[in-house]
């Protein structure tokens, strides 16, 4: 239920007996940018780190094992042209711990203490922290080379949005680092707090009115709405880009960028999940077995559709000759679904898996909350989880072969040995 609170400022409660706990989200929104998304997400891990009343980890940690093990989580994330900053708390309802009914009331008074009350003082953050927390996430940034597949991914995705934004990933980059003062930090966390679009949702077994007095009692500012535009429509390569870097591995990645058809809830979505399902989501797909299992030219070999950016990435781990025929026979893969080359059986199963993993997704409070968020954003009319598998189940093999035939090739990023010959 949808509930405005003030101007730019939006509470989604969703009561529920799913769930012991209740999840409360505070959603801070707004245009994605490179150093926007950097300086974020220095201002969300300096919130979880301490505030004003708790100014060490240690008090915070504290205080939620008093509230019954409370957990505080933030994110920093990259929403099509949009960025968003999470400030989650998940608690015990009170329902189960009887005796202590204002439970809820302290873990809200908690969590606006961490976001709106921080460790500051004369326009600054705690420089001690703040230079603490600025290392930290330097030495992040630094970290993710070492996980190979992501950093592959990582390269293709400046590949394909080479001189945009959108080449940066939605933490940011350590690029746009050096130049963040704890004061400039402290006038981003302002902006943010004070003109960004907010959205509180809460997900429980709880009475809406409840929560709407408890938001009553915060001092919540109007601010400008942001307009509820998140796709982002790339423009197309009339030809392949291709990239590559040498490092001292043993595995190379090869990974493929394809323009997309589909976009989250458009005419090809239903058919685009079966689509990606049966090329390469699932380990009857296509690429898996022929690719993988078959010719044994990979040790991993996937695909995944980027819903809000239209765009397909195929991932795989292969050795470094093997390249050209990895190349060859993925493309090849997309050839075959292309001219229908698949059976019904295969279109039943990946239904069936497709169905499956959304019904577990809603056992998930937080998958919960993130799906309902997604449809906030994007779609007036959410559909019911009988709409949703209608839909799904009505896709036919042609639809299917027209989002395949929609599928181009964009970019082609190749992490190799150091000692690799292309």
């Amino acid at each position: 239920m949808e509930y405005k609170l003030k101007q730019g400022v939006t509470a989604y409660i969703e009561p529920s007996d799913k769930y012991k706990t209740v999840l409360i989200q505070y959603k801070f929104r707004t245009i994605f940018s490179g150093k926007t998304a950097t300086e974020r997400s220095l201002v969300k891990n300096m919130l979880e780190t301490n505030s004003k009343q708790y100014p060490s980890q240690n008090e915070m940690d504290l205080k939620m094992a008093s509230l019954y093990g409370a957990t505080l989580h933030t994110q920093s994330q990259r929403f099509g042209k949009q960025h968003v900053v999470t400030l989650s708390l998940s608690v015990v309802n009170d329902k189960f711990i009887g005796g202590d009914d204002t439970l809820l009331e302290e873990a809200f008074a908690f969590l606006e203490e961490i976001i709106f009350r921080p460790n500051a003082e004369d326009g600054k953050f705690h420089e001690k922290t703040f230079l603490r927390e600025k290392d930290n996430l330097n030495n992040y940034f630094e970290s993710l080379i070492e996980d190979k597949s992501a950093y592959a991914r990582t390269r293709l995705n400046q590949v394909l949005f080479e001189g945009t934004d959108q080449a940066y990933q939605g933490i940011g980059d350590a690029g746009f680092l050096e130049d963040i003062t704890s004061g400039s930090l402290f006038e981003c966390y302002e902006e943010m707090i004070g003109s960004n679009q907010l959205d509180i949702l809460v997900s429980g077994d709880v009475a809406p009115e409840r929560i709407l007095n408890i938001l009553a009692a915060q001092k919540l500012s109007d601010r400008k709405e942001t307009e509820k535009e998140v796709f982002y429509l790339r423009a197309k390569n009339t030809e392949p880009v291709t990239s590559s870097e040498a490092q001292d591995i043993n595995q190379g990645k090869l990974f493929f960028g394809f323009s997309s058809p589909v976009y989250y809830m458009n005419d090809h979505y239903f058919a685009g999940l079966v689509f990606d399902g049966l090329f390469g989501g699932f380990p009857h797909s296509k690429l898996f077995q022929n690719v993988r299992e078959k010719e044994s030219l990979a040790y991993s070999a996937s695909s995944g559709l980027d819903f809000l950016r239209g765009v397909m990435t195929v991932g795989t781990g292969i050795e470094f000759d093997k390249r050209e025929q990895v190349e060859k026979i993925v493309l090849a893969q997309l050839q075959d679904m292309q001219a229908g080359d698949f059976s019904d059986a295969l279109i039943a199963q990946t239904k069936s898996m497709l169905i499956n993993h959304y019904k577990q997704n809603d056992d998930y409070q937080g998958r919960s909350l993130a799906k309902q968020y997604q449809d906030i954003l994007i779609i007036e009319n959410p559909l019911s989880q009988e709409q949703w598998i209608a839909g799904l189940n009505a896709v036919t093999k042609e639809q299917i072969v027209a989002v395949a035939e929609k599928m181009t090739l964009q970019a082609i990023f190749f992490l190799k040995g150091e000692a690799t010959d292309e």
